[in-house]
């Protein structure tokens, strides 16, 4: 910063019943996207948690930089999960894939979903679930470039 004191706010959070609003007057997700600093992905992910309320469908816990991406079909889920962990992380050209886990991957369970199976497509397994507060709670050993995680 160039002022080492200011009035100006960084973050300003606000709340209107149900609705969460957060107003950040800067541009730290492209920041982000630029230099990839721990902070600023941490404070971000903090902000849509605090937005979302404890509403989140996915969590994902473990090593490694994940890319995941969740879809809903008629009586499952998919998850899609890549593994962005590489040498090449920091903009380098990549040479080596970098298996990472042990992820504990929670699911929110659309209504319906009682007591749902999982299989991992690439490392062609059955996983098995645990059902904790509405939340499917899978267990993942590791993943090296990518995996597909299917719940019904």
């Amino acid at each position: 910063m160039r002022e080492p004191r200011t009035d100006i706010p960084g973050l300003v959070l606000s709340q209107h019943g149900r609705a969460r609003v957060a107003y950040l007057p800067a541009d730290l997700d492209r920041q982000y996207a630029r230099q990839l600093l721990p902070d600023h992905a941490a404070l971000l992910a903090n902000i849509v948690r605090w937005a979302a309320e404890g509403s989140l469908p996915l969590e994902v816990e473990g090593t490694g930089l994940i890319d995941c991406h969740l879809y809903r079909q008629e009586g499952r889920l998919i998850l899609h999960l890549v593994n962005l962990t590489s040498e090449a992380t920091w903009r380098a050209p990549l040479h080596e894939l970098i298996r990472v886990g042990h992820l504990t991957v929670k699911l929110r369970l659309p209504p319906g979903m009682r007591q749902p199976t999982a299989r991992l497509l690439v490392s062609e397994a059955a996983r098995p679930v645990a059902v904790q507060d509405g939340m499917a709670v899978i267990e993942i050993p590791s993943i090296l470039d990518h995996e597909l995680l299917v719940l019904g």
